[in-house]
């Protein structure tokens, strides 16, 4: 199960992460003629896609199964690349990649969920992480593939490459996937959802799934009972301002080093670093923070991501800038996979899908933001240290929220079960 959602999460994160590895070249190509605030806005329509996937993700799933929202999804996104690929026009490029954003909005937080179910309460970060740190691997994956194919093919390529692996891993998925326990209880399909959790030793996502698909504790209200508002208001602003720094950096990155005087290559390699430190922050992260708990991990992530982008904005030597560029992939994907496991662990498993859905769904606004955001500051004509340093800001302000949240015995969600509708002891601290 962790090695499909792997897999699936590779690809989606290939298919957003390697827009940033294609906007030198979509700056230079004549035929469409973009300036750099055209190019931020395609850059942002993903973001809209994946709003609308998220907001949708808890519907999708608990109508149709996680195991069919999952699947269709990478079908969606995979289709929508191949458009891309072949798009004639930036209009049809544009709405392909809407529809790419669709399919990676429906994807995170049905996999996220299905990941913390599958998953021990003692090594739910981990978990979590080995899945997510596909969208890192498929970051790396881009910034490999586009230091041969972009100087050689062009920007198409790079789309094209992110659909072919699709025909091997939508088989398997169909093949060996399983469905949710919790889902099929709550369909009434108990002897099913005994026989997957007795395979995959989840006894307890049987026990508090509460088999009733017309329980009050479900649909976005849900988010706003039991004493959740302040904590559900909390986790939409950090993965706000997590996805905002994310995606404005992962864009704008190769771009703003390149006009810093680096060649195209080392600038593109700079994006293959932060997908690095994305993966190291998310299997360290996941570690320390099954631990010593998420709550301070999540927030020392924060501020990797701030003190590594203020620090580049200096411009030290090439050595160090790469030793930073990799911290800030560590604060930026890293920090996001950990907020996954935050939010998906503290909601019980009858809202559990939709509580990521929707907090990834407000993150999306940052994921909208963050491209134009840089996009404006480079039509603006700012200094590399400015652009820099606008992407710090915000990740300062996401480890103060951070710090806000309860901790211990404070950090519940109501009146849910003591394993899954609240924070693991270490979890909570």
């Amino acid at each position: 199960m962790v090695a499909l959602c792997l897999a699936a999460l590779t690809l989606e994160g290939y298919d957003l992460l390697m827009y940033g590895t294609v906007v030198p070249s979509l700056l230079a190509y004549e035929p469409w003629d973009l300036d750099p605030a055209t190019v931020g806005v395609l850059g942002s329509v993903v973001g809209v896609g994946m709003l609308i996937g998220a907001l949708a993700a808890g519907s999708i799933a608990d109508r149709w199964g996680r195991r069919r929202a999952l699947i269709a999804a990478v079908a969606m996104f995979s289709a929508a690349m191949g458009c891309c690929a072949i798009a004639p026009s930036p209009e049809m490029f544009g709405a392909a990649r809407f529809v790419v954003g669709v399919g990676a909005g429906v994807l995170m937080p049905t996999a996220a969920s299905m990941l913390i179910e599958f998953s021990r309460l003692d090594t739910r970060a981990r978990t979590v992480a080995l899945g997510f740190v596909g969208t890192s691997v498929g970051g790396i994956a881009a910034g490999i593939l586009s230091l041969w194919l972009v100087p050689a093919f062009g920007f198409r390529a790079m789309f094209a490459a992110g659909m072919i692996p699709a025909l091997l891993i939508l088989p398997m998925m169909v093949r060996y996937l399983p469905e949710s326990p919790a889902f099929l209880t709550s369909r009434g399909r108990s002897a099913a959802a005994q026989s997957i959790s007795s395979r995959y030793g989840l006894k307890e996502a049987v026990e508090n799934s509460d088999g009733d698909p017309k329980s009050t504790d479900r649909g976005i209200g849900a988010l706003f009972t039991a004493n959740r508002a302040r904590v559900t208001l909390s986790f939409w602003v950090m993965t706000l301002l997590c996805l905002l720094v994310l995606f404005g950096v992962a864009t704008w990155l190769p771009a703003v080093m390149r006009s810093a005087g680096y060649p195209l290559g080392a600038a593109l390699s700079f994006l293959l670093v932060l997908n690095v430190g994305g993966a190291v922050g998310a299997l360290g992260g996941a570690y320390l923070a099954d631990r010593f708990g998420i709550k301070p991990v999540t927030t020392l992530g924060f501020l990797c991501a701030a003190v590594s982008l203020a620090l580049i904005a200096t411009t030290p030597p090439i050595g160090i800038v790469y030793v930073l560029v990799l911290i800030a992939g560590m604060g930026t994907t890293g920090t996001q996979i950990l907020l996954n496991t935050f939010i998906g662990g503290y909601y019980p498993v009858s809202c559990r899908t939709t509580g990521l859905g929707v907090a990834l769904a407000v993150g999306r606004l940052g994921a909208i933001v963050g491209p134009t955001y840089g996009g404006l500051f480079v039509a603006a004509g700012a200094g590399t240290s400015t652009q820099l340093l606008a992407f710090a800001l915000p990740a300062i302000i996401g480890a103060g929220v951070t710090i806000l949240i309860p901790t211990g015995r404070k950090l519940r969600s109501g009146q849910a079960s003591t394993s899954e509708g609240q924070l693991h002891a270490p979890d909570a601290r």
